[in-house]
């Protein structure tokens, strides 16, 4: 995925999100400082938040409105 993505996937895993944002480049710079404790899981090739039950509502919002901040529209895909 390029830094110019314009739809990303957004996976909720029970008690994890994946988040298909490119590892390096300006979108995963302004990700990284707006959600400090996510990380990057080099074999899943995508950012991982952990949740817990009752959070996600709350996490999908922020999540949602900082990819809409930034031009990027959300695909989303239920695991759980």
């Amino acid at each position: 995925m390029s830094d110019d993505t314009r739809t990303v996937t957004l996976t909720k895993m029970c008690l994890k999100h994946g988040i298909g944002i490119p590892r390096e480049g300006a979108l995963a710079a302004r990700f990284q400082a707006a959600f400090p404790a996510a990380h990057y899981d080099g074999e899943a090739g995508e950012w991982c938040m952990e949740g817990k039950k009752g959070g996600f509502a709350e996490s999908n919002a922020r999540l949602e409105a900082f990819l809409a901040e930034n031009g990027v529209g959300v695909v989303h895909v239920d695991k759980c």
